[in-house]
């Protein structure tokens, strides 16, 4: 059967906000699991989400393991990014756009799968000091799908979606889960 892994962060690993000991939503309220269920007829789906990732370096050996060891049919699905503008005090768009153009340029040259990258929605300003991270998600996110273009890789821009934010304005709510699985659903049948 035909693979599809989602290599995400604490959105794809299904974290859930209210919870400060790391709780997840239950399996049916997570966007990954809807989509596992939903797609189990067709494809082998892994959920690769982890709290805390980042853009991962080419030198990773897990990250390109999961990709070399794909077929052509296989689809890898990779959302980040966020983190890389949340975890520091000065976000830093050229260093995400630096890392994400190596990991485009190695999946150009390595991975016989279809890669497909989703632009995350933006993290919401719930107070006024989230602004200047609001602000640095639009600007990756550009940057994000001109890079993709120019690598002629596939995108989904998720900050279209409408997604709603839990009580922290980074991770998706349970409502805002079964919205991103339903238009991740429409964005995949499109192009398969």
């Amino acid at each position: 059967m035909r693979k599809l892994i989602l290599f995400g962060d604490s959105n794809t690993y299904g974290y859930d906000p209210r919870d400060f000991l790391v709780g997840r939503y239950a399996e049916d309220e997570r966007w990954a699991t809807i989509v596992h269920h939903i797609l189990v007829d067709r494809f082998d789906v892994i959920e690769e989400g982890m709290n805390g990732r980042q853009l991962p370096s080419v030198e990773y050996g897990y990250f390109t393991n999961l990709l070399t060891d794909l077929s052509e049919g296989d689809v890898f699905v990779m959302m980040l990014g966020t983190n890389d503008i949340l975890l520091t005090y000065n976000p830093n768009i050229e260093l995400a756009v630096t890392k994400l153009d190596r990991i485009l340029s190695y999946v150009k040259e390595n991975c016989k799968a279809q890669f497909i990258l989703i632009a995350p929605p933006y993290i919401k300003v719930m107070e006024p000091e989230m602004q200047r991270y609001h602000d640095c998600c639009i600007e990756m996110n550009q940057r994000f799908l001109e890079l993709a273009k120019q690598y002629d890789i596939t995108t989904f821009d998720a900050s279209e979606w409408n997604i709603e934010m839990g009580s922290d304005g980074v991770h998706f709510s349970i409502e805002g889960h079964k919205r991103f699985a339903e238009c991740f659903i429409k964005s995949l049948e499109k192009i398969l």
